[in-house]
């Protein structure tokens, strides 16, 4: 893939039918009025939206604010309780999603779609594969797969197993296949999340190239910088509720940050821990050899924050995989130092055992049990606390489930439903809950925010900090470097599978990070 170069503020909905007001074009599409309940939860109260051809407008909120429920509503994935959605002056069928497809509404998703088994060309197609006498028509098949990859400058083979190609141009694939059902209007839902940055320079150029041909585009992010790059207007809710719907330079980052959470973050989200009290060594690594891992030393102290960080691919995650056992090592060993005596972490099982807990940077398949709830998911590495001759005492787990919601506010506290029906960010929450139960001397978060919104990502880093001022040895791998440079006390540099420079805090900015990640220089360990 080649990578090229880069309405006034309301605090209620218009009165009319239209939405929008006379200063923008007749929107393509609307949602008017929509309500969605789940139970007796209300996840989106009485909101209406309206996108005009050609612009990009930016959808913003906190994880659980309902930007998700009311995509998909707008695209016919779930029926409204209350309101409509209206294509081109036309109210569609509710939770109808082949209507909303043939009146060119398309959805991208946060989680893809894709089937990995099948090759490029099949997934661009998949549910419209051309036939002919009731045979798969290959040749027009790849035909339109080409013309979709071409519409987004995109280059990959249509022979191509999704299963081996990288996250990003899984990503690029899929919007491709949206792309491919000749939509007029698109939604994206964090299409950046898992993507590098120039992998999202790209994205937003086509974004914008793909607007300028006329194409309506809602496009919901986290990442502010990215909202105001490329949208003409944002709409922001908060508890399922619309805030504002403003032109975009009418506004500011701040601006909208406060819209979203109603307070002032940027205290909370530059805040640096003030003269650590650092201990001990508890968790150290020597002379470690694993795929992507080539003879590294590490180590990370009570109460320390340190920091990996270094691009994709650099070799971040297969380290702390390799350290705790997640892996295997094919040299070297890793130790954890408790109560003065120190043992060899030979396995994942004894590491949980020696007091560490490991936050994967995939919560959603390799943290949660996502069709369990709440309060099972934080039972699991807790059921010999929880138990009493080898027998789950059901009190205790109920009491102690709701103390470490409450500890990670989660919202809404309901420990009784599903994992999968929360937001990304308060899946986190619930992922750092279940390990919070175990009081675990060391924790390792690999991407500890992604996919996390303003809020959220402040109440994590609060967390963070409390846990190493209470004494844990802390690790984290993050590619969001504001965030390393916030949280960390040290500062590992990953290049190649080797840690080519450490930074400590008053040494540490963007731009030296960054040097020794790209190679363009290398600092000695202090």
């Amino acid at each position: 893939m080649n990578v090229p170069d880069r309405d006034a503020a309301v605090g209620s909905q218009p009165a009319d039918d239209r939405v929008g007001g006379d200063d923008h074009p007749a929107p393509i599409i609307e949602g008017r009025n929509i309500v969605k309940r789940f139970g007796g939860a209300v996840a989106v109260d009485d909101v209406s939206i309206a996108v005009s051809p050609g612009e990009i407008h930016g959808l913003l909120g906190e994880n659980g604010a309902g930007k998700s429920t009311l995509m998909r509503v707008l695209a016919g994935v779930l029926a409204p309780n209350e309101g409509a959605v209206w294509v081109e002056g036309r109210k569609l069928d509710p939770g109808d999603t082949r209507a909303a497809l043939d009146a060119g509404v398309s959805l991208v998703h946060q989680e893809l779609s894709l089937v990995p088994e099948m090759t490029v060309a099949e997934n661009i197609l998949l549910g419209s594969t051309p036939s002919r006498s009731g045979f798969i028509n290959t040749r027009e098949q790849k035909r339109i797969a080409a013309e979709a990859l071409e519409e987004i400058g995109v280059s990959v083979d249509l022979d191509e197993p999704i299963a081996r190609l990288s996250v990003a141009l899984r990503q690029f694939v899929e919007i491709a296949r949206a792309i491919a059902r000749k939509p007029q209007v698109l939604i994206l839902d964090e299409p950046t999340a898992t993507l590098t940055p120039a992998e999202t320079t790209y994205l937003l150029d086509m974004l914008q190239r793909l607007a300028g041909r006329g194409l309506a585009i809602i496009y919901i992010s986290h990442r502010i910088p990215e909202i105001f790059a490329i949208c003409n207007r944002v709409t922001v809710l908060r508890d399922g509720r619309h805030v504002t719907t403003v032109d975009i330079e009418d506004t500011t980052p701040e601006g909208v940050v406060e819209f979203m959470v109603g307070r002032d973050l940027q205290l909370e989200l530059e805040t640096h821990r003030v003269d650590p009290d650092i201990g001990e060594v508890v968790l150290s690594a020597r002379g470690l050899r694993a795929p992507g891992v080539n003879d590294i030393d590490l180590d990370v102290r009570a109460g320390e924050i340190v920091g990996l960080g270094g691009l994709v691919g650099a070799g971040r995650t297969e380290l702390v995989r390799a350290m705790i056992g997640a892996d295997i090592r094919t040299a070297g060993e890793t130790t954890i130092t408790r109560d003065g005596i120190t043992k060899r972490i030979a396995s994942y099982r004894s590491a949980v055992a020696g007091g560490v807990a490991y936050i994967p940077e995939e919560r959603r398949t390799d943290g949660l049990a996502l069709s369990m709830p709440v309060v099972d998911n934080i039972t699991l590495p807790n059921r010999h606390a929880l138990s009493r001759a080898h027998v789950l005492q059901s009190r205790k787990i109920v009491d102690f489930a709701k103390h470490l919601a409450e500890v990670v506010n989660l919202r809404p506290p309901e420990i009784h439903r599903n994992v999968g029906q929360y937001s990304g960010g308060n899946q986190q929450k619930v992922v750092l809950a279940k390990w919070l139960g175990r009081e675990p001397e060391v924790i390792i978060l690999d991407e500890p925010t992604r996919g996390v919104d303003v809020g959220a990502k402040a109440e994590i880093h609060r967390l963070i900090r409390e846990l190493a001022d209470n004494g844990a040895a802390v690790l984290v791998v993050s590619s969001d470097l504001p965030e390393l440079l916030e949280l960390s006390d040290t500062i590992h540099v990953v290049r190649d599978g080797r840690i080519v420079g450490t930074l400590l805090r008053d040494q540490a900015d963007e731009t030296s990070v960054m040097a020794l990640a790209s190679g363009q220089t290398k600092v000695d360990a202090p």
